[in-house]
């Protein structure tokens, strides 16, 4: 428990204007065990924390002192620690850091996230890094209430099954990622929502990330190896390569 905790229910015992022997009778406990709580010696009984809280109109996480933006500031930064590290190809790294932030921080969406992530793409691969990255996955899928963290969670959970040969399983998960016309790019690029400047990056933004996409499948196109002639229809090779130059071309401007 926090250390910040006696002096906490200190200043609220006194801004309401009340003694130790009165906090004790609705706390249900001994003048004593007030006294002890307020200088740090013991602490109360956790299921004695909501009737604290409800008592002073407070949450339990402030009455435990326990500072909210202070804790998303350190992850933050412990997230950006990691991607610096990421970029060093220093997983081991990253991942122990993680480990040690996971440890901190239980049960927090972005840190389990970047552990699994983060895991899937270790020098040393191996099999228990997989196995555990789809646990943590998993796990986020139960528990999370983060719309784009579950949306991250089922697209890689597909490429993780893809990864070890599982297309029944990576299928599954890809039929539960939603469709292009409710992705966010699209929707709020085309809505009334942005103006302006604004509205034009966005714009430009979009751009870029879906030609670089439309590239991306009609190379499946331009691969001899993927698709036969009469799979590829109308659409050859040779006309295939000729848009990805034309989109490359419209990119570079």
């Amino acid at each position: 428990m926090s250390y910040n905790f006696g002096k906490t229910i200190k200043e609220l015992r006194r801004k309401r204007g009340l003694t130790q022997e009165q906090l004790a009778e609705v706390a249900g406990v001994s003048p004593q065990a007030i006294s002890k709580w307020e200088t740090n010696a013991t602490y109360p009984d956790i299921s004695l924390l909501p009737i604290l809280a409800n008592y002073f109109n407070v949450s339990i996480d402030r009455l435990l002192s326990f500072d909210v933006e202070k804790k998303n500031e350190e992850i933050l930064e412990i997230l950006a620690k990691t991607d610096a590290l990421l970029a060093e190809e220093k997983y081991g790294e990253a991942v122990w850091m993680l480990r040690k932030a996971s440890v901190r921080y239980p049960g927090t969406d972005a840190v389990m996230y970047k552990l699994a992530w983060d895991l899937r793409y270790m020098k040393t691969e191996s099999e228990e890094n997989y196995e555990e990255a789809i646990h943590l996955y998993q796990k986020l899928l139960e528990t999370s209430t983060d719309t784009e963290i579950r949306a991250k969670v089922t697209r890689d959970l597909m490429y993780c099954y893809y990864t070890k040969d599982r297309e029944d399983l990576a299928l599954e998960y890809a039929k539960q990622l939603p469709p292009f016309e409710m992705c966010r790019e699209y929707n709020l690029g085309r809505s009334n929502c942005l103006h302006g400047k604004e509205l034009s990056a966005y714009l430009k933004s979009n751009v870029k990330l879906f030609g670089e996409a439309m590239i991306e499948c009609l190379e499946y196109f331009a691969d001899a190896n993927i698709l036969t002639p009469e799979e590829k229809g109308s659409l050859t090779a040779e006309s295939a390569k000729e848009k990805i130059e034309q989109i490359k071309r419209i990119l570079e401007k």
